[in-house]
């Protein structure tokens, strides 16, 4: 599931671990919001995720 989502780290001293990455999606498996941080520090906007489920 990581590299299929694009959030497995394969360089450097982070190597095997996952970045931080939020999706919501709906019923009907649309994507309403997707967000890939690249800052491992930085989390990702937990509000616009559940905005776009409102």
């Amino acid at each position: 599931m990581t590299k299929d989502y694009g959030v497995l780290l394969v360089d450097g001293p982070l190597s095997g671990i996952t970045t931080r990455a939020i999706v919501t999606i709906s019923k009907d498996n649309k994507v309403l919001y997707s967000e890939l941080v690249t800052e491992i520090a930085d989390e990702p906007n937990y509000q616009a995720a559940l905005d776009s489920i409102k």
